[in-house]
C-alpha cells in the first residue's frame, strides 16, 4: 500500500500515544478510591451492567458451541477497573454452568490493585469457588498484545505488531474481549481492535459496550475530550472500523428491555462482532507472468497443484506486500493453438507470500508467490510451468510462520485451502471474479504499477473496484 508523503509519522503518532497514556493513567489512578466505592456504580446501573454480561457470555457460549468444544471459557476484559463486572460475569457463568478463567487488564496500577483484592473476595464468595478464576494486570491493551504502541495502516488492514514471548502470553488466548465503559478513552481504535481481533481464538467474541449509551459518551467528550477523545461508533461507523478488520459484525443493540417487568427499554450501548478466519485487502494485487519451477516444492510434495511467479520479476511489487497467507482467483493462460484442459479457466487460489521458513536450510532468498490452484484431480492438465498465470490476491488469512514439521505445514495448508475454498464463494471475494483482468484474457494487459508486457503488477483499491462491481 503505497503512503503519502507526510502521512501517519510514526514519531509523531508514538509521541502523541505516549502523551495520552500517561494522562490516561493519572486520571484514574486518581479518580480509583471513587471508582472502588458504591457511589460508581449506582443502583439504576446495575440491572444494565447485569443484562450486557449476559448478553455476552451467552454469544461467546454459543460461538463456542457451534464449534463443539468444552464449556471451559477465557475472557478478557479490557479497561477492567476495579473489577464492577466480575461479579456480573461469575453469576452469568454459573447460570450457564460455564467455568470462566478471567483476566483483567487495565492502565491504571491503583484500579488494579483494587481489582485484585476484589477478585479475592469475589471468588471466595462465589457458589462455584472452584470454577472460576479472576488475575488482573496493568498495561495499556495494544501495547501488551500487539508489542507496539499503535497499528499501521497496510495491505493486509493493520500491522501484526511484534510477537515474542511476551506478547505470546496474549495471543489468540481468549474466546471473548470485552470493551465497556472505555472505548471511547482510546485514542486510536483502528489499534484496539486489531488489537482484540489478535488476542481472540478463531470464532471468538469482541464487545464494545456502554451502560448508559452513546449520547452519554459523547457527551463526555465534549466536556473532556483529553480524556474521552472519541465518541462510541454509529452502526455505520462500527461498519467502516471493521472493514479490513478479521471481524463480521454480529449485534448492535442501543435500547433494550433489561428485566422482564420493566416498563420502558433502557439506553444501553452493545456492540458484537466475532473473529472470522479472513480479511479483505485494502487493494486488489494483480500479478501476472510466467510460472517458475520454484524451490521444489511443489504440487507433487506438498500435493496441491502450485505455481510459482519468479521473484526476480515481481520483488519491487512485493517490497510492501506483507509475508503471509492469502486467498484470490487465478487464470493459466492459453497461449497455445491448441486447447489444453484447465487453461483461461478462473480457478479458486490460496497463495503464500513470504520465504517459506518451514523448510530449514531451503528458505527462499529472496521473498516469492506461491500459489496452490484450489482444483479436483483432472481439472488441469500437463504440467504448467513456463506458461504465463494471471493472479489476483483479494483476501488475507493469516501471517506466515514457521511450522515445527513438515506433516504440521500440510495441515495448515489444507485448512487456508479449506477457508479459501468457502469465502471466496461469498461477497465480497465472489465479486472479484468478474474481473476484467481475469476475464478480458484475449486483451493485452500489463499493470499499471510496474513491469511490461511479459511481467508485470498493479495495484487498485478494492473499495473502488466494489463500488463499481
Amino acid at each position: 500500500m503505497q503512503k503519502r508523503a507526510g502521512e501517519n509519522n510514526p514519531s509523531t503518532i508514538t509521541k502523541t500515544i505516549e502523551d495520552h497514556l500517561s494522562h490516561q493513567k493519572n486520571v484514574f489512578d486518581d479518580m480509583s478510591s471513587f471508582f472502588n466505592s458504591e457511589e460508581a456504580t449506582p443502583d439504576e446501573v446495575k440491572p444494565i451492567l447485569r443484562y450486557l454480561v449476559k448478553k455476552t457470555l451467552n454469544q461467546m457460549k454459543t460461538a463456542k458451541e457451534d464449534e463443539g468444544e468444552s464449556k471451559t471459557f477465557t475472557l478478557l476484559d479490557i479497561g477492567c477497573g476495579t473489577g464492577a463486572l466480575f461479579p456480573y460475569y461469575l453469576e452469568a457463568a454459573n447460570e450457564l454452568s460455564i467455568e470462566l478463567s478471567i483476566v483483567g487488564l487495565d492502565l491504571s496500577t491503583k484500579m488494579v490493585d483494587c481489582a485484585n483484592d476484589n477478585a479475592i473476595e469475589i471468588i471466595a464468595h462465589s457458589d462455584n469457588t472452584s470454577k472460576h478464576s479472576i488475575r488482573c494486570e496493568a498495561g495499556d491493551f495494544v501495547k501488551t498484545v500487539m508489542g507496539v504502541d499503535y497499528c499501521e495502516k497496510t495491505l493486509t488492514g493493520f500491522d501484526n505488531g511484534v510477537i515474542n514471548e511476551s506478547t505470546e502470553n496474549f495471543r489468540e488466548k481468549f474466546d471473548a474481549v470485552v470493551i465497556n465503559a472505555c472505548f471511547g478513552n482510546f485514542l486510536n481504535q483502528d489499534s484496539v481492535i486489531m488489537a482484540a481481533a489478535s488476542s481472540l481464538k478463531s470464532g471468538g467474541l469482541f464487545v464494545i459496550s456502554h451502560p448508559l449509551g452513546h449520547d452519554f459518551v459523547d457527551k463526555l467528550r465534549k466536556e473532556n475530550p483529553s480524556t474521552v477523545p472519541n465518541a462510541l461508533p454509529t452502526e455505520a461507523e462500527l461498519e467502516y472500523l471493521l472493514q479490513f478488520q478479521q471481524f463480521d459484525k454480529m449485534d448492535f443493540i442501543e435500547k433494550a428491555k433489561v428485566v422482564d417487568d420493566a416498563k420502558d427499554d433502557s439506553t444501553l450501548y452493545y456492540a458484537s462482532c466475532q473473529k472470522v478466519p479472513h480479511r479483505i485487502l485494502r487493494e486488489v494485487v494483480r500479478l501476472r507472468g510466467n510460472v517458475d519451477e520454484g524451490y521444489g516444492r511443489g504440487g507433487k510434495k506438498l500435493g496441491f497443484p502450485t505455481a510459482n511467479l519468479p521473484a526476480s520479476l515481481f520483488s519491487n511489487a512485493l517490497a510492501n506486500v506483507p509475508t503471509g497467507v492469502y486467498l484470490g482467483w487465478a487464470v493459466i493462460e492459453n497461449s497455445g493453438n491448441d486447447s489444453v484442459k484447465g487453461r483461461d479457466v478462473i480457478h479458486k487460489a490460496v497463495v503464500n507470500v513470504g520465504y517459506s521458513p518451514t523448510f530449514e536450510g531451503k528458505e527462499n532468498k529472496e521473498k516469492i508467490v506461491e500459489a496452490h490452484l484450489i482444483v479436483e484431480d483432472g481439472d488441469i492438465e500437463c504440467d504448467f510451468y513456463g506458461e504465463t498465470m494471471r493472479l489476483a490476491l483479494c483476501g488475507f488469512l493469516r501471517p506466515e510462520k514457521r511450522f515445527p514439521s513438515f506433516p504440521d505445514l500440510i495441515a495448515a495448508i489444507t485448512n487456508d485451502v479449506a477457508n479459501s475454498k468457502k469465502f471466496l464463494d461469498f461477497t465480497p471475494y465472489s465479486d472479484f471474479k468478474q474481473d476484467n483482468f481475469l476475464q478480458s484474457l484475449s486483451e493485452q494487459w500489463v499493470g499499471s504499477s510496474g513491469g511490461d508486457s511479459i511481467a508485470s503488477y498493479e495495484f487498485a483499491s478494492t473499495s473502488d473496484f466494489l463500488e463499481k462491481s
